[in-house]
């Protein structure tokens, strides 16, 4: 066990992650970059944003960077290899501040790489088993972990749900709620979710057409379920101002391996060779310690046991893990020492046995010094 276990409760990710979903027209990219900028001044930043841009849309961002002294460089892909390759970048100091959309593009070209690859129009069940682990492993828990601010945009979906309508008894579709096109759980990665909409009232009197952001999630709860007309960086200023709050660096044990919970069938085997040596290592020292059926000889072979396993029961410890079995014999083969007794050692073809005190009963210490002559006869 270790020191650093556990650690008090204090801001070790100081970089905000942000994701703008919605349809086409209602302001994700552009909202986006303005927050970026406004993040960037905050920080201080000197380095350039970076922006992977799946709809080539950079470019009617120029005058915005630009007016605001802020260099803006661009990867137009697709491909989620080009996008961890950016990511890399970023990690090595390229930039503090990335852009990503859209996320969903970059999702979609990733299913129809794998499709290819395994010549198929249509992913099978068992497709799912290998894709998902390694969007997680390419792109999500980089996602989470890289040390650097990120805005995620990506295209709304609707959700939707089969029920059995009550007059008709017929199964029918509706939509339920909308979500964002990329895989499942992505949109609940980032520290805050917003869902951009366009409004548009052109049928009274007061026209109008705006962009609005919902919060839908907010890891600190300042703006959860707050909406904004024309959203800017001021308007999500303050969860930024949390999350640079007195960042710490805090050194904490490394994540234990939870593959090692898992055992295959030659693992089993191993297993179970190693414990069955154990046994035999602890059968063989007793033996050879304590080979007579003597109430002496017994008694001192079940305290070893007892002492070792708090237990006699032969059956409980062959239960027990081989490294449980093998600190047992490191006891028995102490208590043996103790008594006064060559213990046995596996390396060793013969053990030598030395009196074992017995009070109060001269034929059992007879009977003792006999089988010593024996042991050094066959010794020498």
């Amino acid at each position: 066990m270790t020191d650093n276990f556990f650690t008090p409760v204090a801001n070790t990710k100081p970089y905000f992650k942000i994701a703008f979903e919605g349809f086409a027209g209602t302001g994700k990219t552009y909202t986006a970059a303005l927050v970026a900028v406004g993040l960037h001044k905050r920080i201080g930043s000197l380095k350039p944003v970076i922006m992977f841009d799946t709809e080539k849309a950079a470019g009617f961002l120029k005058k915005l960077f630009a007016d605001n002294n802020i260099p803006l460089l661009v990867r137009e892909s697709h491909s989620l290899a080009d996008l961890k390759l950016t990511m890399q970048y970023m990690r090595e100091g390229k930039s503090d501040v990335l852009i990503i959309d859209s996320i969903s593009h970059v999702w979609e070209d990733f299913l129809r790489a794998y499709s290819e690859k395994v010549k198929r129009t249509r992913l099978q069940f068992q497709d799912w088993g290998i894709i998902k682990p390694t969007w997680k492993t390419e792109f999500s828990e980089p996602f989470v972990r890289d040390p650097y601010h990120i805005f995620m945009c990506g295209r709304a979906g609707y959700e939707y749900v089969n029920e059995i309508n009550e007059e008709t008894k017929q199964r029918e579709i509706y939509k339920s709620g909308v979500k964002m096109r990329a895989e499942g759980e992505l949109a609940y990665e980032p520290d805050v979710l917003v869902l951009m909409e366009r409004y548009e009232d052109v049928l009274s009197e007061n026209k109008e057409i705006y962009n609005q952001a919902t919060v839908l999630k907010d890891r600190s709860t300042l703006l959860q379920g707050k909406t904004f007309k024309w959203p800017t960086y001021e308007h999500f200023a303050p969860v930024v101002e949390t999350l640079l709050t007195d960042p710490v660096k805090i050194e904490v044990a490394p994540e234990g391996n939870a593959a090692l919970l898992f055992r295959t069938e030659e693992e089993k085997a191993d297993w179970k060779r190693e414990r069955d040596r154990w046994l035999e290592e602890i059968e063989g020292l007793l033996t050879s310690v304590a080979p007579g059926q003597s109430s002496a000889e017994k008694k001192f072979k079940v305290d070893a046991l007892f002492d070792a396993f708090a237990t006699t029961s032969w059956v409980a410890i062959q239960q027990m893990q081989p490294e449980q079995i093998k600190d047992g014999y490191e006891q028995i083969r102490g208590k043996c020492l103790d008594a006064g007794l060559v213990a046995y050692n596996p390396d060793m073809t013969i053990a030598a046995m030395k009196k074992i005190e017995v009070k109060d009963d001269p034929k059992i210490e007879e009977e003792i010094k006999e089988k010593l002559k024996k042991s050094k006869a066959k010794t020498k």
